[in-house]
């Protein structure tokens, strides 16, 4: 057996006193190095940390649009008229950012994209609820107005 195989390489001093002369790497100048950078200087993968890749943004109004829609449905109790305002507003902010969103889908994340949606549905509900909230309470002053004797009627007969 050779002296290598008897005694194995970690345990093995290194000998300098050989001159073995490895040839030196080539030179490479400036500008010139691999074609990719080292990992450490890459980018990340696409969506690889939680909303898209690099330059992507939120939509504008899409987190209104959602505060909005989700305050609206209950202020459909109030009347009706909070609910109105606040329930068409998210509507129209909504739908305009997923508009943005179709047109360039690329440059905006897809959960702002999201929110703009359920912001947009929120508000059509709210919408539509505080519409019906107001026209019962049209209705109930139309009928009081048109028919006082009705409202002392409706009072005597819960006695």
């Amino acid at each position: 057996m050779s002296e290598e195989q008897e005694t194995p390489q970690e345990n093995k001093p290194i000998d300098l006193s050989k001159d073995k002369n490895p040839e030196p790497a080539p030179f490479q100048p400036l500008g010139n190095g691999p074609a990719t950078p080292p990992p450490f200087q890459q980018p990340p993968p696409f969506g690889q940390f939680g909303g898209g890749g690099f330059g992507q943004q939120n939509l504008p109004n899409s987190t209104a649009s959602l505060v909005l829609g989700i305050l609206a449905i209950p202020a459909c109790c109030f009347y009706g008229i909070f609910g109105l305002i606040f329930g068409v507003i998210a509507w129209i902010l909504g739908a305009g950012d997923m508009k943005k969103y179709q047109l360039n889908p690329s440059l905006y994340t897809e959960s702002s994209y999201k929110n703009a949606k359920a912001g947009k549905i929120c508000g059509m509900i709210a919408t539509i609820l505080s519409a019906l909230m107001v026209l019962m309470f049209i209705l109930i002053i139309v009928g009081v107005v048109a028919n006082p004797h009705m409202f002392e009627n409706f009072l005597r007969d819960l006695k």
